[in-house]
C-alpha cells in the first residue's frame, strides 16, 4: 500500500548494511524507534536462529539460554531478556578494563563457565560507545570468541555507530563487519 516508502526503506537499508560493511549490503534489516527496541529485536533473531522451534512452541521447547553484555552496557538487554522470557538473570555482565570496554579474557571464562553448568550461550552483545565512557568494545576480539563458539555477535552501536560515516574515527567500529546484527 505503500509502494514509494517501502522502496526507499529497501534503498536505505541496504546502504545501511554497505556502510556496516557487509558484502554488497547483503542481509536483512528493519527501522526501529530506539537502541533498546534494536536490542531486544537482536535477541529475538539470535534466539529464533539458534532453536526456531521457539516461534511454535515457546520457551519451553528450548534449554537455558544465556546472553553476554558488559558490566556498562544498556539495561535493555535485561529489559529485552526479561520481556522475551529469557530472564534477567540469563544475562552476564563482563568485567570492563578501566576504560569501559568489555575484557575478553573475561567473556570467554564466562562463556565457558555457562557451558560447564549446561547452559546454551546464545548471544554476545558488544557496546560501540557506552553511555557511561563512551566506550567501543573490541569488537575484532569478541567477533573471534563468537566464532569459536559458535555464538551470535550483535553490537549495539546505537550511541556510537554513527562513527561509521567518519574517515577520522570510523576504525572504532573495526570488526563490526563481523557481526550478525547492529
Amino acid at each position: 500500500i505503500a509502494p514509494v516508502f517501502v522502496l526507499l526503506e529497501y534503498v536505505t537499508l541496504k546502504k545501511m548494511r554497505e556502510i556496516i560493511g557487509w558484502p554488497g549490503g547483503s542481509g536483512d534489516g528493519i527501522f526501529s524507534p530506539g537502541g533498546a527496541i534494536s536490542n531486544m529485536y537482536a535477541m529475538l533473531i539470535a534466539r529464533y536462529k539458534m532453536f526456531p522451534e521457539v516461534k511454535e512452541k515457546g520457551m519451553a521447547a528450548v534449554p537455558r539460554l544465556i546472553a553476554f553484555t558488559s558490566e556498562h552496557s544498556h539495561f535493555s538487554l535485561k529489559k529485552g531478556a526479561a520481556a522475551l522470557g529469557i530472564g534477567t538473570d540469563s544475562v552476564i555482565l563482563i568485567k570492563c578494563d578501566e576504560r569501559g570496554k568489555m575484557i575478553p579474557s573475561d567473556l570467554e571464562r564466562r562463556i565457558l563457565e555457562a557451558k560447564q553448568k549446561g547452559f546454551v550461550p546464545f548471544l554476545v552483545s558488544a557496546t560501540a560507545g557506552t553511555t557511561v565512557y563512551g566506550a567501543f568494545d573490541p569488537l575484532l576480539a569478541v567477533a573471534d570468541i563468537c566464532k569459536k563458539y559458535k555464538i551470535w555477535m550483535h553490537v549495539d552501536a546505537a550511541w556510537g555507530g554513527g562513527l561509521l560515516m567518519s574517515r577520522k574515527h570510523k576504525w572504532k567500529l573495526s570488526g563490526v563487519e563481523r557481526a550478525n546484527s547492529v
